[in-house]
């Protein structure tokens, strides 16, 4: 005989009791078990991560990969091929990433509509992705320093990401003005496109 479980009261704003109650009538289950439920797993991921946020933010990020059809593959792994692929067809290497980059920057538009979304986007990316340091640094009239440490093990890597890196702030009207590229270290000075005439 299974030992009952003890029950107790948790007060919560109104509209989060209602749309509990909504989910738990959608899936045909009760809101103890519903509520038991998510705040068992929530304090897993709180406890191990610290942060109440990283749920919300862990969430985005699967949705944007999801939406990418992304295919997360080990560090050592893309390395290998990247570098296959830059001493045997450099340029093809670059005009796929610089592909990548048109096809990224499209999908980011639908989860940030400015830069500045993108900016904020893609500082979530940096938690979940083995990338250790991504630096922003306002250069006034002389634009904006994006710095990011842990692109890869091999510069043929890095520099194939700021191609597909260029291409992505592209399509948010931000051009590169200026660049360094070293192994696994990528620094960007971009500023808005200037607008033709």
């Amino acid at each position: 005989m299974d030992a009952v479980r003890e029950r107790t009261t948790i007060a919560v704003r109104r509209e989060v009791a209602e749309k509990l109650s909504e989910l738990a009538k959608e899936r045909k289950s009760s809101v103890y078990a519903l509520a038991s439920s998510i705040l068992e797993q929530g304090i897993e991921v709180i406890k191990e991560s610290g942060s109440d946020s990283v749920i919300s933010n862990l969430w985005r990020v699967y949705k944007v990969l999801r939406d990418a059809d992304a295919v997360v593959l080990p560090s050592y792994f893309m390395d290998a091929l990247i570098k296959e692929l830059y001493n045997y067809d450099r340029k093809k290497l670059f005009s796929l990433f610089s592909q990548l980059g048109r096809d990224v920057g499209l999908l980011m538009k639908t989860y940030a509509s400015s830069f500045e979304e993108l900016v904020s986007l893609a500082t979530l990316f940096s938690y979940f992705f083995p990338l250790k340091r991504v630096e922003l640094r306002n250069l006034g009239r002389d634009g904006l320093e994006i710095s990011v440490v842990g692109i890869g093990e091999s510069v043929e890597t890095t520099e194939a990401v700021s191609v597909a890196a260029k291409e992505m702030l592209s399509v948010f009207g931000v051009e590169v003005v200026n660049q360094t590229v070293t192994r696994g270290v990528m620094k960007l000075v971009v500023k808005p496109k200037a607008n033709k005439q």
